[in-house]
């Protein structure tokens, strides 16, 4: 399978149409990808290093100030586990709409003749970071370095999309104007999943509160 095709700025880091402008081959096969490379290896490393469980110890004088208090905390532990399930249908449901924007952009690229890269990548990330999330950690195996890895992944992404909407908006929005994905309707679509990536990594670092 021919990983970039008809893409006249080349196939090298930098365009051979447009100076200092890295070509939209470089992005797909190797910066975008490259995201979920480090993602995965950051996982690697941190379910391979030892986890240090805290250790329940039983005090025998209870304070009776948290007891005494206990009617008192109980509605704002039920206000904590309404926000938690907001904010986990929320992420859950940013995970399925940039899944499907991932699609979008990988049929259209399919359709046009333009080669789709090695975007199809980022379905792991996709996967593996709600897998994560369902387990929370492979119940705790992985303690809480897999939160700030995944925070890590939502940044990268982010970046590295940002930099192929900078790097098409200089190609100009008319170019492969009358093909099947013409450049104006790929800069809105990576656009938006920009933006899913910025909120992911907000929620997850909200998630960490809770």
């Amino acid at each position: 399978m021919t990983l970039c095709t008809n893409r006249p700025e080349g196939f090298g880091p930098l365009s051979n149409l447009y100076p200092r402008i890295l070509t939209s081959c470089f992005l797909d096969t190797i910066l975008i990808p490259l995201c979920t490379w480090l993602y995965l290896l950051s996982l690697a490393l941190i379910f391979a290093l030892p986890t240090r469980r805290a250790v329940a110890t039983t005090n025998p004088s209870l304070d009776l100030d948290t007891l005494a208090n206990d009617h008192a905390v109980k509605p704002l532990a039920r206000h904590r586990r309404k926000l938690r399930l907001v904010l986990t249908v929320l992420y859950y449901g940013l995970l399925l709409a940039q899944t499907l924007m991932c699609v979008l952009e990988i049929v259209r690229l399919s359709l046009a003749h333009l080669g789709v890269g090695l975007l199809p990548f980022t379905f792991v990330t996709l996967l593996v970071a709600g897998a994560l999330r369902v387990t929370r950690g492979l119940k705790g195996r992985m303690v809480g370095g897999w939160r700030w890895a995944t925070v890590g992944v939502w940044i990268a992404l982010a970046v590295a999309n940002g930099v192929k909407v900078a790097e098409e908006v200089k190609e100009g929005a008319g170019t492969r104007k009358g093909s099947k994905y013409p450049e104006a309707d790929e800069i809105t679509d990576v656009a938006v999943m920009v933006g899913v990536y910025a909120v992911l990594m907000v929620l997850e670092v909200v998630a960490m509160r809770f």
